[in-house]
């Protein structure tokens, strides 16, 4: 491995993205019951920040990936080859996805088979072959997805495509004045609102305030997250800019929540409150030491090693164990929340460790952990 690699990966965001993946599995687990539970607090709209904030975990996922793919590149640290670049995304993708495809077909098939009250109340979709093959090629129009978590790894991937673009026209380090950094953020947030207003208007199938499907489309709200990714790709930026950051992200999302129970269209306000917040944390990971000790414990990197495995894994062992508990439950009771969260949450790591240690760790590069199949392995690890 070469030395720019190796000094290139930052295991502190490493530890990012492992908190990243603990929201998603949080929001998907256990955020309907406790923002429910919120909401008898009767404050205004503290069930709905709260479920808004495990979601943004997949915001926190885009900012993450422009800085940590484009960083080299923007500052003169590796030569940019599309066509290599290209080969290692697929390997680097593909492989874990693959195999998760195998198997959440397999639970889709066995929930088809093998019903209870749950395919009815729960979520599922028909297996086929034809369905299989064609979410083979991540890419979705219509929603249809054998593991609802997987519609972000089209907006991410539609990211990837844009990246040799980006490399060749993004402006140099020295040229990301303060004032040109404000007006290109402003200036993405209005081009994103204004192609969701004419695709609602003339491609509803695309994208639609009123039909808000999971698709290809929902890539027009998370602009501003992914140019934040590559602002900090390109450019450093203190602390004062980072709490800066945050500041405006906090009020942004505040705002887009409140003006969203009016209107839908803010929905990419939200969205963008985010990518301005995460980057900040970001940038304080960078800056601040303490922050960055805690980003870089073993057990934080040996989670983010495996993020990925465990958002491509973790919905559909929730959808086979929620199947199966059902068998033993009449209906949505305190044992069967309980039951299918104790299970189901566990179940989920380890599957994730296992896609992780025979698939995923193959393909990536500068990983610390990649030997250690449990979590306590990892003990008294020394970064470089």
């Amino acid at each position: 491995m070469s030395t720019t690699s190796q000094k290139e990966r930052f295991h502190f965001l490493d530890g990012l993205r492992g908190i990243a993946s603990l929201m998603i599995v949080i929001h998907h687990s256990l955020t309907a019951n406790i923002a429910a539970f919120i909401n008898k607090s009767h404050i205004p709209y503290s069930g709905e920040m709260f479920s808004q904030f495990t979601q943004s975990g997949v915001d926190l996922f885009f900012v993450l990936s422009g800085v940590v793919l484009l960083r080299p590149y923007l500052r003169g640290q590796r030569q940019f080859k599309v066509g290599d670049y290209f080969i290692r995304r697929i390997k680097r993708i593909y492989p874990p996805y693959f195999f998760a495809l195998l198997f959440g077909a397999f639970v889709v098939w066995f929930m088809g088979t093998y019903p209870t009250w749950y395919n009815v109340r729960g979520m599922h979709i028909p297996f086929s072959w034809l369905e299989t093959f064609k979410e083979s090629f991540i890419f979705s129009t219509n929603e249809n997805y054998y593991n609802l978590a997987w519609w972000s790894l089209q907006i991410e991937i539609l990211f990837y495509i844009a990246v040799p673009a980006v490399v060749l026209t993004f402006p140099k380090p020295e040229k990301l004045t303060i004032q040109r950094i404000i007006i290109t953020i402003l200036a993405t947030y209005g081009a994103a609102f204004a192609l969701q207003e004419l695709s609602t208007n003339y491609t509803s199938w695309l994208y639609s305030y009123t039909y808000h499907a999971s698709v290809l489309g929902k890539f027009m709200e998370y602009p501003v997250c992914f140019l934040m990714g590559i602002l900090l790709a390109a450019r450093d930026f203190n602390i004062t800019e980072a709490r800066n950051f945050m500041i405006a992200g906090i009020v942004l999302v505040i705002a887009g929540i409140v003006l969203m129970d009016i209107n839908y269209v803010f929905i990419s306000l939200l969205h963008s409150g985010y990518g301005l917040f995460y980057a900040g944390v970001i940038t304080m990971a960078f800056r601040a030491d303490g922050l960055k000790r805690f980003l870089s414990k073993p057990i934080m990197i040996w989670l983010g090693e495996r993020s990925y495995s465990l958002f491509l894994i973790h919905f559909s062992v929730f959808y086979l164990v929620d199947n199966n508990v059902a068998r033993f439950t009449g209906d949505r009771t305190a044992i069967y929340g309980l039951a299918t969260r104790i299970i189901g949450i566990p179940l989920a790591f380890f599957f994730a460790m296992l896609l992780f240690y025979f698939v995923e760790r193959k393909q990536a590069r500068g990983l610390l952990t990649d030997k250690a199949f449990w979590p306590w392995q990892v003990k008294g690890l020394k970064l470089d």
